[in-house]
C-alpha cells in the first residue's frame, strides 16, 4: 500500500463552490480506477473547523505504485488538475496499516490528517509498533470509518489518515470536509 497527498492552497476569497462542482462532476471518474484503493476528495474552508486557508487536498491509498504512476504521469487524471491549478508537490508514504472502524465508509463525512516525527537516530521499529497500537485504539472509536498509518522513510515521519462519520476530535489532526470517496480497491487494503 502507498499513501499519497497533495494540497492546493486557494485564495482566501476563492469560491469553494467551484471545487464542490468540480468534485461532483469529476469525482466519480475514479470510482473504478485500476490500482486505486481509495481517493478522498477533501477540502478545507477558511474559518470552518479551525482552517486558516481554503484548500483542495485529496488523499489517496494505492494498492501498488503502478496505479499511482498511471494516475500521475500516464494520463490517468492528474493532467486535468495540473491544467486547472498548476502542478502541486505530491507527498507519499509507505503504508503500514489500514483498519476499518465501527462506522461504514458510506457514512464518512470528514477526514483527519496527523503527522508525527519519529525519534531521531534510533531503530524505527519501536515508534511504528506504538503507532500501530494507537491506530488500533483510534480505529475503534465511535464515529471512525477507516484509519490508516503510513511512514515516510526520507525524514522518518508517520502520517495517520482517518475517515469519520461525525465531526472528529481535535486531537485527531487537521480536519477536512469529505466531498466524495472513490474506493474501488479499499477492501483489499484493510487488515482482517
Amino acid at each position: 500500500m502507498e499513501a499519497m497527498h497533495y494540497a492546493i492552497t486557494l485564495p482566501a476569497d476563492y469560491d469553494m463552490a467551484i471545487i464542490r462542482a468540480r468534485v461532483a462532476s469529476k469525482g466519480p471518474l475514479l470510482d473504478n480506477f485500476p490500482g486505486l484503493g481509495l481517493k478522498a476528495y477533501l477540502i478545507r474552508e477558511k474559518g470552518v473547523h479551525g482552517a486558516a486557508v481554503n484548500q483542495y487536498a485529496p488523499f489517496y491509498l494505492w494498492a501498488a505504485p503502478e496505479g499511482m504512476g498511471r494516475f500521475l504521469w500516464e494520463g490517468g487524471g492528474f493532467a486535468g488538475l495540473v491544467s486547472a491549478f498548476g502542478r502541486p508537490s505530491v507527498r507519499r508514504w509507505a503504508g503500514v496499516s489500514c483498519l476499518s472502524g465501527p462506522e461504514s465508509l458510506s457514512e464518512a463525512r470528514f477526514a483527519t490528517l496527523r503527522e508525527q516525527r519519529m525519534e531521531a537516530e534510533i531503530d524505527p521499529a519501536g515508534d511504528i509498533a506504538q503507532a500501530r497500537e494507537r491506530l488500533a485504539l483510534e480505529a475503534a472509536r465511535d464515529g471512525s470509518c477507516l484509519s490508516t498509518l503510513a511512514v515516510d522513510p526520507t525524514d522518518w515521519t508517520l502520517v495517520v489518515f482517518q475517515l469519520w462519520a461525525c465531526e472528529p476530535p481535535e486531537e485527531a489532526g487537521t480536519i477536512y470536509q469529505l466531498l466524495h470517496l472513490s474506493r474501488p480497491g479499499v477492501d483489499g487494503l484493510i487488515a482482517p
